[in-house]
């Protein structure tokens, strides 16, 4: 059970942390998840998604059932993810000032890791599908 010191904490915490009260505030961390791109799937980015599907042909067997296309695909989309997440990092890496990198640049490089970690997971998850789909046929 809380105390009433602590509930009375817990409320002016509350106060301080309720996000942007300005109209300019709201409107730029809005725009937060817009930054780099990396939040809109793929597919809403027509060559990611055309590139895509090139290399859902290259993955997929000759003779493939709808199991092993959506696996392939899900694979193919995953693999570029994980290419727009290193054309990202490169371009981020070009403009870091290797002398003294701010703290702010470098924050965002480790953001990266968040969108690399749930392409490699997908990559991985569309793998173990296309695998078992191959082994039903």
């Amino acid at each position: 059970m809380a105390t009433e010191k602590q509930i009375k904490a817990n409320r002016e915490n509350a106060k301080r942390s309720t996000g942007p009260k300005t109209l300019a505030g709201r409107l730029k961390s809005s725009r937060n998840a817009l930054r780099h791109g990396l939040s809109i799937p793929a597919t809403a980015d027509t060559p990611a998604d055309s590139l895509a599907f090139e290399f859902m042909e290259f993955l997929m067997p000759e003779v493939a059932s709808h199991a092993q296309m959506l696996a392939a695909l899900e694979m193919a989309q995953a693999q570029c993810q994980l290419q727009r997440v290193a054309a990202v990092r490169s371009g981020l890496i070009a403009k870091l000032d290797l002398q003294s990198p701010s703290h702010e640049e470098v924050r965002r490089l480790a953001a990266l890791e968040r969108y690399e970690r749930r392409a490699y997971r997908q990559r991985r998850r569309a793998a173990g599908l296309l695998h078992s789909a191959e082994a039903r046929r």
